[in-house]
C-alpha cells in the first residue's frame, strides 16, 4: 500500500508541477481528486484481498457446503466492482460442491457482494438519488460526472435496476413494521413491546424542545394523485392508478393575517371576525405517508406517522381535506375528535363550477352569481343560504353520461361537508381551511418524481421509487438503511 501510495504522489507532484506555471486552481483540484480516488480504489483491492485471504486460510481446502456436501478449494479468481471509488478488482478463492454443482467464492456474501458488481454503498447512493432526481439516465450521468467516471460505466437502466430493489425491501420493511405496530396496539399491547415503539423509524417528538411555547395543534392532511402504470400490451394499454397521500405537521401562529374575505371584496360581515387573525403555518418539518393502498391500510400508515410525530400531545388536531368520502372515513377511524374542515378553495371551484354549468363559462352572469354567492354565503359558513342559492337557480340537464347535474352534484357535496365549513369559526381560531399543504405533498412525494412527461411506471417500480422517495423527505433514509445494515 504504501509503494502505491509513494507512485501516486510521485505522480501527483508532477501534474502539480505542470499545473503551477498556469496557476489553474480547477484543474488542479481535478486532478489531486482523481489521484485520491485511484489511489483509494487501488488500497480497496489490495484490502479486499488481504482480507479474502484470510478468510480462506481459516477455512482450509475443503469447507462444508449448505448442501450438506463438501466444497473443495478450486482457485484463485478475481472480481472487479463497483464502488464509491471506481472500479477495484481483487482476488478471492472459488470453492465448489460436486454434490449440488454449485460454487461459492469467500467474501461475496460477507460483503454484499453475492451475485453483483456494484459494492452496497453504491447501491444506496444511487437510491437516495433516484428517489431525490428526475430520470434514472440524469442520475446516472450526474454520479459519473461527479465521482469522475467514464460514462460507460453506468446507465439509466443500471441505476433503476439498483434502485428499485432497495426500495422495494425498504417498502416491505415498513409494511412489517407498521403492521406488528398495529397489530399490538389493537391487541391493547404497549407499543414499546418488541422494539417496535416507532412504526416509521422516528422516534415521538418533543415538539417544544428548545421552544418557549410548545405547539397545541396538529394537522393530518390527506389527497391521492394518479400515475400512469404501463399496460401488458403496450400504451394503449396503459391504466392510472391513485397514490394515497399524507402530511403530518404541528402548527404555530404564522406572520400573515387572514385574508379571507379579501378573495371576494372584504365583506364587511367576514372581514370583522377574520382578517386580523394570525393564521397557522408548519412548525418544524412537515411528514409524509404515501402508498398505493386501500384506505383502510393507508389509515394505519398516515395514524402511525401522526402517532410518530407525538399526536398524544396534541391539544387539537385539524383534519383538512378536498372532500372524498374515504379520507372523511380515515378520521372519523383514526382521528376521532378532530376538527374537520373542507378545504376552502375547493369548495369555491364547485361554487364557480355551478356558476358555469348554468350561466356558460366566462360569462357575465356566472361572474356575478359566483362571486356574489361566494361573499354572501360560502366565506361566512352559511351553507343553508348556499344551498338555497344553488336551489333557486334554472334547472340544467346532467352531462352526457352522468345521472346528475352539476348543481345537484354541488348540492350534495355541500350537503355531506356542512358541519366541515364554519370558516369564520375556524379562521376566528387562526386555524387554516386550505388544504395545499396536502396537495403540495402528493405533488412533492409523487408527482415531481414520478409524473414527467412520457414517464410511465411498472406498479413494483413506482411503489418502490415513492417507498424511497419518503423515507428522504422525511429525512429517515440514513435511519432505514441502518437498519437493513443490521438486519443483513
Amino acid at each position: 500500500m504504501l509503494a502505491q501510495a509513494e507512485i501516486s504522489v510521485k505522480q501527483l507532484g508532477d501534474k502539480i508541477i505542470e499545473l503551477e506555471g498556469r496557476q489553474d486552481l480547477t484543474r488542479l483540484e481535478g486532478t489531486v481528486l482523481e489521484t485520491v480516488l485511484r489511489l483509494g480504489s487501488i488500497w480497496l483491492g489490495l484490502v479486499l484481498s488481504y482480507w479474502a485471504a484470510n478468510l480462506a486460510a481459516e477455512a482450509g481446502t475443503r469447507r462444508d457446503c449448505v448442501c450438506g456436501g463438501v466444497a473443495r478449494w478450486v482457485e484463485l479468481r478475481t472480481k472487479t466492482i463497483l464502488t464509491l471509488l471506481g472500479r477495484v478488482s481483487y482476488q478471492r478463492v472459488y470453492y465448489h460442491c460436486k454434490e449440488c454443482h454449485k460454487g461459492e467464492a469467500l467474501g461475496d456474501r460477507l460483503w454484499g457482494l453475492e451475485h453483483t458488481r456494484t459494492s452496497r454503498a453504491v447501491k444506496e447512493l444511487l437510491a437516495y438519488l433516484a428517489a431525490s432526481t428526475v430520470g434514472f439516465v440524469t442520475v446516472a450521468k450526474d454520479l459519473c460526472r461527479t465521482m469522475r467516471w467514464p460514462e460507460k460505466w453506468l446507465s439509466g437502466k443500471q441505476v433503476q435496476r439498483l434502485a428499485e430493489p432497495l426500495g422495494k425491501h425498504l417498502g416491505e420493511v415498513e409494511v412489517k413494521r407498521v403492521a406488528k405496530w398495529w397489530m399490538m396496539l389493537t391487541a391493547g399491547l404497549s407499543v414499546s413491546v418488541g422494539g417496535v415503539q416507532s412504526p416509521v423509524m422516528a422516534k415521538g417528538e418533543a415538539p417544544n424542545k428548545g421552544r418557549v411555547k410548545a405547539p397545541q395543534r396538529m394537522y393530518v392532511q390527506m389527497d391521492g394523485i394518479m400515475v400512469r402504470i404501463r399496460g401488458a400490451q403496450g400504451k394503449g394499454s396503459d391504466i392510472w392508478r391513485e397514490f394515497k397521500v399524507g402530511a403530518v405537521f404541528w402548527a404555530e401562529a404564522g406572520r400573515h393575517a387572514s385574508k379571507l374575505a379579501e378573495l371576494v371584496g372584504k365583506s364587511a360581515a367576514a372581514a370583522a371576525s377574520t382578517v386580523r387573525v394570525w393564521v397557522d403555518r408548519p412548525q418544524g418539518a412537515i411528514s409524509y405517508a404515501a402508498g398505493m393502498l386501500t384506505a383502510a391500510d393507508f389509515g394505519v400508515r398516515l395514524y402511525a406517522e401522526a402517532v410518530a410525530r407525538g399526536i398524544a400531545g396534541a391539544k387539537e388536531v385539524v383534519v383538512l381535506a378536498d372532500g372524498a368520502h374515504w379520507i372523511w372515513q380515515l378520521a372519523e377511524e383514526h382521528f376521532p375528535g378532530a376538527i374537520q374542515i373542507l378545504d376552502f378553495r375547493h369548495a369555491r371551484e364547485r361554487v364557480w363550477a355551478v356558476a358555469d354549468a348554468v350561466w356558460g363559462e366566462g360569462s357575465a352572469k356566472a361572474k356575478e352569481w359566483a362571486e356574489a354567492a361566494i361573499e354572501n354565503h360560502l366565506i361566512r359558513g352559511d351553507v343553508t343560504g348556499l344551498l338555497a342559492a344553488i336551489g333557486s337557480l334554472p334547472k340544467i340537464a346532467p352531462l352526457p353520461g352522468q345521472n346528475k347535474s352539476t348543481p345537484e352534484k354541488a348540492m350534495e357535496y355541500f350537503q355531506n361537508n356542512a358541519g366541515r365549513m364554519s370558516y369564520p369559526q375556524y379562521r376566528a381560531r387562526g386555524m387554516e381551511i386550505g388544504s395545499g399543504v396536502a396537495e403540495s405533498s402528493g405533488r412533492r412525494v409523487v408527482g415531481c418524481r414520478c409524473k414527467g412527461p412520457g414517464m410511465r411506471w411498472s406498479e413494483d417500480g413506482v411503489t418502490a421509487i415513492v417507498a424511497l422517495r419518503t423515507q428522504v423527505l422525511n429525512n429517515r433514509y440514513d435511519a432505514a438503511i441502518a437498519e437493513l445494515r443490521k438486519a443483513a
